[in-house]
């Protein structure tokens, strides 16, 4: 994955992803926790709220990472396709490691593995997108 992806996931921690089904979509903010050695993102929530349950459903989620200006030049952002899986005990640790406190409350982890990113930053002063797809 190109660092400047990298660097921007590692740099954020709120991402919003969209699940549907047959007839249904619907969207999520989640805190998360960046598996740089497995490219994937890390997640905890309910396993009976609505997202967790439509991701069960169709594993293919898209999500979003942004970082929000009212100066058109310090936009940028991550556009990614992933694929929702239950999370392993490696995953669960670092997600703990970013979020102690996260051992307190309710939910489980889970892994949205990264399988396409496009990466925007309007700074670079280009209309060339920086792209990553898994092989």
């Amino acid at each position: 994955m190109d660092k400047l992806i990298t660097k921007f996931i590692q740099n954020n921690h709120l991402l919003s992803f969209s699940v549907v089904d047959h007839n249904e979509a619907y969207c999520a903010s989640c805190y998360y926790a960046f598996d740089k050695i497995n490219i994937s993102l890390i997640i905890k929530s309910s396993a009976e709220s609505k997202h967790i349950q439509l991701a069960k459903i169709n594993p293919n989620i898209a999500i979003t990472i942004a970082k929000d200006s009212k100066k058109l030049l310090y936009i940028k952002g991550v556009q990614i396709k992933a694929f929702f899986t239950e999370s392993n005990k490696d995953e669960q640790e670092i997600y703990h490691s970013k979020f102690p406190f996260a051992k307190l409350g309710n939910g489980n982890i889970y892994t949205l593995k990264i399988l396409w990113a496009k990466y925007t930053d309007n700074k670079l002063l280009t209309n060339k997108k920086i792209i990553f797809s898994r092989e």
